[in-house]
């Protein structure tokens, strides 16, 4: 009877889970998709940073062409992040004199050994390759190292080589490089924003429509970015998008994988969420244009599935705001990268002094799951301008931080303009589920055409891209997912397309251009006047024509529309060059290495590239082809040897009138600036201006220092100081000045000088000092005295930290305390529990008074925790 008892219940239990399936595949949660709103969004908007510097590959090596053609990003960056800190884009390589200016000097000497073996690495070669996937250039602008003068001859040379630039950003991560990090470019966000419009002034100058764009923070932490405003605020905004970088989950410890997956989840979100923005336009203004140059997830247990979803969803959830242009992951060669690491082959090379083809180093693609989500997304990216709003019925929950739950999924839909819509969904949960996509409250009925990368657990590292496909709108999402499906649609147009070169031939004028989606044919309006383009010709098949009916002499200007039966595309941006041999170069700079010499020269248009000449030591004619570049550096030279060099540029044309002569005498002295420049006002009348020696000087060396009242006009007013520190004791007490200084041996002086210090004054912070900080058991007693300053009742008071061992800006407040009696002076005291261990912290005291905050010195005390 029992047993009977037992079958019943199973049988009635079987058929309870069947009907409940039933149920479920009948009555399935549902995605909705709003055709009648949205907004617009950059075509191609998601791209990647570029760090290849320190590879193998370069621009035109045949992995890294056939990586970028795969994964078909919609915008590069050129140089890169942290590595373009010492790069020269006039030369296309590492400048050791640049690299003297930085206190982290080994990843930028590795850059210099790669590149002399490579060769330079280009913009003019990474352009080409975005021609081959009609993509977009951000160029960072290397303000650390170079000058306006530098920067507005990399604006002329994109000008005149017709390299359309979509923004122009100012530095890597500046925030990195001030006080409370003994680094001195800046002071603070104010003192960065004051130091960046010389250089958008000197772009603006040959480029005075471009998008300039001032790097703020990272996501979250918003000291530096406060500073800028306060600088807008007093002398408005010269620049005209905002920037950051994100690595919203990244932590300086080490975290289970639980803990990452929390973190992250939780992180994700707060960093891209509407309150973020809020928080970005209140120290902008609405509606400003955000670019994001570098982001990631940072944080080790993560790397594999999840972070190749969080990559995707990152991107979808900054484009849901409106004012977002493009977005990049960091970066494109540690997505797919070289699958045999043969750097050893490099360093080879550069110890024997050896020159090889290392575009002839096959190294194979390893294809990374976070490559693979990418490159599957980017179709829908690359092939949409507008999103439908989209929402999900049922949200799935995953773990957050402090206990709480954070929504686990993302759906974003792209009108695409190939005749194609796109559904993009992430699913950071182990849930499956079925949805049901509706549009306009009705049941999709076309089939769903899916590509999708899933994983069963967390753990999972690199799985493959899959196939499917779904009928009648019921599509599974499956769990740690990223799914982009498609389905036909009636629309469908054409992008604008891009000229991507106009060069000068022997028989006319080659036009090259990127291909169109859905383009059969292209139309070209070409003339000799530029706002009468009357002439046209249609081509078919190729994306690119010689015109050869040209008239030495002559400008001519072109313009591109994609065909396609009766669609039309926005006609392109109008280019134009002169069918003429080059105008003669002119060189404005020449810095002397060792055995080398370095020649910088203002570009002209129409050159295809430069020759350098010279009479070598044994009075040989030596010829020098740099190809397309503005800055080159003559190695093998003789010490203390005079040269006359000369810089001409050619096209097919020929040769055009070569530069006047530049004298120069090579020598193995010339000293290296110091580094580190800094300047505090100590009195009424008196500046203290420090440095930092290299590590090793040139016997001889002393130091001549230079002072301003404008950013990079300076006058020498000390030389040959023999010490790291000059008193400057003839200052008027209401003037801003500027310090600079120079390395000076018998040969002369160093090629540049290096930072930059604004002066700063030591008499309005010396109310608050830091008297001592004492090391107990459980932590560090911070003791503070005030000076023409008390404490009242309502005053908040205490020490800010900030760990500087490791890629991070968050200042963080502990609270002081004092008895009652005490009015001049508290201690604050900052638990173990507070830092991390083997980390630097810098410290300052602060008192808040009705709202106004005073703080300690720039950097008062340190910390170094064990």
């Amino acid at each position: 009877m029992a047993f009977k008892k037992v079958k019943i219940i199973q049988l009635v239990l079987a058929v309870c889970l069947v009907q409940t399936a039933s149920i479920y595949a009948q009555n399935p949660e549902s995605i909705n998709i709003d055709t009648t709103t949205g907004h617009a969004i950059k075509n191609g908007a998601s791209g990647f940073n570029v760090r290849i510097a320190d590879k193998v590959w370069s621009y035109t090596h045949p992995d890294f062409v056939a990586s970028v053609k795969e994964l078909k990003p919609g915008w590069l960056r050129y140089f890169s992040g942290t590595m373009g800190d010492a790069f020269s884009s006039a030369t296309g390589q590492y400048d050791l004199d640049y690299i003297a200016m930085f206190d982290h000097q080994k990843p930028y000497l590795k850059g210099h050994r790669f590149t002399e073996v490579k060769g330079p690495h280009r913009v003019t070669d990474l352009y080409h390759l975005l021609s081959e996937i009609n993509g977009k250039l951000v160029i960072t602008v290397n303000a650390f190292s170079e000058t306006p003068e530098m920067v507005m001859e990399l604006a002329r040379f994109c000008k005149n080589n017709n390299i359309k630039v979509e923004t122009w950003q100012f530095c890597n991560e500046p925030y990195f490089y001030v006080p409370n990090r003994n680094r001195y470019w800046w002071n603070d966000g104010y003192d960065y924003a004051a130091k960046m419009q010389p250089y958008a002034e000197a772009i603006q100058e040959v480029l005075p429509d471009a998008k300039l764009a001032l790097n703020y923070t990272w996501d979250g932490v918003w000291t530096f970015m406060k500073e800028i405003n306060k600088f807008q605020k007093t002398n408005g905004a010269y620049w005209n998008t905002f920037s950051k970088h994100s690595y919203a989950p990244h932590t300086g410890k080490k975290e289970t994988l639980e803990q990452a997956y929390k973190r992250a989840n939780t992180k994700l979100i707060e960093a891209t969420s509407p309150s973020a923005m809020s928080e970005i336009e209140d120290y902008t203004w609405k509606g400003a244009l955000m670019i994001i140059t570098e982001f990631g997830v940072w944080n080790s247990p993560l790397n594999g599935i999840y972070s190749g979803i969080y990559n995707v969803e990152y991107i979808m959830r900054q484009l849901q705001h409106t004012n977002t242009t493009y977005v990049a992951a960091h970066e494109v060669s540690n997505k797919f990268l070289p699958a045999v690491n043969k750097n050893n082959l490099l360093e080879d090379a550069f110890k024997n002094n050896q020159q090889i083809d290392t575009d002839t180093i096959i190294t194979g693609i390893h294809r990374d799951i976070e490559g693979k989500t990418l490159k599957i997304y980017h179709e829908a990216t690359n092939n949409s301008n507008f999103l439908y709003k989209t929402d999900i019925s049922k949200m799935v929950q995953v773990p957050g931080l402090k206990g709480t739950e954070a929504n686990g999924m993302f759906v974003q839909t792209y009108k695409g303009n190939n005749g194609f819509n796109y559904l993009v969904i992430t699913n950071r949960s182990e849930e499956s589920n079925q949805f049901q996509v509706n549009i306009n409250g009705t049941p999709l009925k076309e089939t769903l055409l899916t590509n999708y990368i899933s994983a069963d657990v967390l753990k999972t590292r690199n799985p493959d891209i899959q196939e499917t496909t779904y009928k009648n709108g019921l599509i599974t999402v499956k769990p740690f997912s990223i799914s982009i499906s498609k389905w036909k649609t009636n629309s469908s147009a054409l992008t604008q397309p891009t000229i991507y070169k106009a060069s000068i031939e022997k028989n006319g004028i080659q036009l090259n251009w990127g291909e169109v989606g859905l383009a059969t044919a292209y139309k070209v309006y070409y003339g000799t006047d530029a706002l009468n383009l009357n002439k046209s010709i249609t081509v078919k098949n190729k994306t690119a024509i010689l015109f050869e009916a040209v008239e030495k002499g002559k400008p001519y200007y072109f313009k591109l529309q994609a065909l396609n039966k009766a669609i039309e595309s926005p006609i392109s941006d109008v280019v134009s060059v002169t069918f003429n041999k080059p105008e003669q170069p002119e060189i404005f700079k020449v810095s002397r290495r060792d055995y080398s010499v370095t020649l910088f020269w203002k570009s002209v248009a129409n050159a295809k590239g430069y020759l350098i000449h010279y009479v070598d030591e044994n009075g040989k004619d030596i010829e020098i082809d740099t190809d397309n570049v503005f800055g080159y550096r003559i190695e093998g030279l003789k010490d203390q040897t005079d040269y006359q060099f000369t810089v001409s540029a050619y096209n097919g044309l020929g040769r055009g009138e070569a530069s006047d002569k530049e004298n120069v005498t090579v020598s193995s002295r010339i000293p290296f600036s110091p580094r580190n420049v800094s300047a505090v006002k100590k009195s009424s009348n008196t500046i203290e201006v420090k440095w930092h020696s290299q590590d090793q000087v040139l016997e001889g060396t002393s130091y001549n220092v230079y002072r301003g009242e404008k950013l990079h006009e300076f006058t020498k007013i000390a030389t040959a100081v023999k010490d790291t520190v000059f008193l400057d004791n003839n200052i008027l007490n209401d003037k801003q000045y500027y310090y600079t200084v120079k390395g000076l041996t018998d040969a002369g002086e160093s090629n540049f000088y290096p930072n930059i210090a604004t002066a700063f004054s030591a008499e309005n912070n010396d109310k608050i000092t830091i008297q001592v900080v004492e090391t107990k058991e459980d932590g560090y007693l911070v003791k503070v005295k005030l000076n023409k300053l008390q404490l009242k009742e309502n005053d908040a008071f205490g020490i800010i930290i900030n760990n500087v061992s490791y890629l991070n800006v968050e200042d963080i407040k502990i609270e002081g305390t004092r008895r009652p009696e005490e009015t001049k002076q508290f201690q604050a005291f900052i638990p173990l529990s507070k830092v991390k261990q083997n980390s630097n912290y810098t410290i300052k005291a602060f008192i808040t008074k009705q709202g106004k905050t005073l703080e300690s010195a720039l950097v008062n005390q340190h910390i170094t925790t064990k």
